[in-house]
Order: C-alpha cells, then structure tokens, then sequence
C-alpha cells in the first residue's frame, strides 16, 4: 500500500474540517440556555433572527391616529361613490348633476388640503396630527405637542392653505 497523499484526500480532509467547524457553530449559537426560576431548571434555547421584523411598544395615542385616518378615508370614499352615482344617474336633472360635481370637487380639494396641511404640521411639531376639513377645519394633534407656539403654527398653516378664518379652526390634544 502507498502512503502518498493525493489531491482527493486533501480536498476531503479539507471539506470535512469546514463541515465540523460549520456544526460547530450552529451548535455554539443555538445552544440551550440554562435559566433558574423559582428553584426549577427551564431548557431554552437562544434563537436570533437577524433582520426579522419585530414589534415595539405602540402607544394608544397612535392607535387613534391610525383608526381615525381609516375611518376618514372610508367616509371619503363613501361620499365620493354617493357623488358618483348621483352624476352617472341618467335619471338626475343637470342642477343635481352639476352641484354633485361641484361637491365631488369641493371634496377633492379638502382631502388633498387635509393631506398637505397633515404633512406641514407634522413637520413642524414632530407629532402625529389628524386634520378633518368641512365648513369648519378641526385639528388633532398628539399628545405634548399642543403648545402657544405650535397652536399659532397650526392656525396659520390652516388659514393659509383653505382661506378659512381662524375662528373657525379647533385644535384639539389628544389623550
């Protein structure tokens, strides 16, 4: 038998060494972690998954956010459909149509100033704000952010961008 080594054993002693440092560390990584409570042992194991999306501690104040700007969009979208119907009804006179035009414009111009107005607010105090636009505007905003200052911000984006007077803007804090 002949003791030379061949490129074949190197490349397999090579592999397998690769493999064993490969398990190696999967084992170091996932091993279990001894931890005590209450005088009894508890196996577990350590698991990271890096770059996995994880849950932070949302405040209520954000859920409200959220739900009102839903609602908002739904009524939005409620109202836009009723308009529709009323102008693609071929029974509808041409006053109603015309005035249905009028509101569905009037309605497209106040969600587009709601989104604006949101945006300009939102980059100056920082915080959450919802902004609903009628023949009065009412303004939300988050909680600690409603000050003198800010509530002179606020008025005055308002009034810039819907030529609404200021007496006619509420501002309102969240809880």
């Amino acid at each position: 038998m002949s003791k030379t080594i061949s490129k074949k054993q190197i490349i397999f002693a090579g592999l397998l060494i690769a493999l064993c440092a490969a398990v190696y560390v999967n084992w170091y990584y996932t091993k279990p972690i001894s931890e005590i409570n209450d005088g009894a042992v508890v196996e577990t194991t350590e698991e990271q998954n890096l770059g996995e999306a994880q849950y932070v501690n949302a405040s209520g104040a954000d859920d409200y956010f959220e739900s009102a700007k839903l609602n908002r969009s739904k009524a939005h979208a409620e109202a836009q459909d009723a308009l529709n119907k009323v102008i693609e009804n071929d029974s509808a006179d041409e006053e109603s149509k015309t005035q249905a035009r009028e509101k569905l414009n009037t309605l497209a111009q106040n969600i587009k100033d709601e989104a604006d107005i949101e945006n300009l607010i939102k980059a100056k105090t920082g915080g959450e704000v919802l902004v609903s636009i009628g023949d009065t505007v009412e303004v939300i905003v988050a909680q600690g952010t409603l000050n003198d200052t800010s509530a002179l911000q606020i008025k005055e984006i308002v009034v810039n961008k819907t030529q609404i007077s200021s007496e006619k803007i509420t501002l309102v804090e969240a809880k």
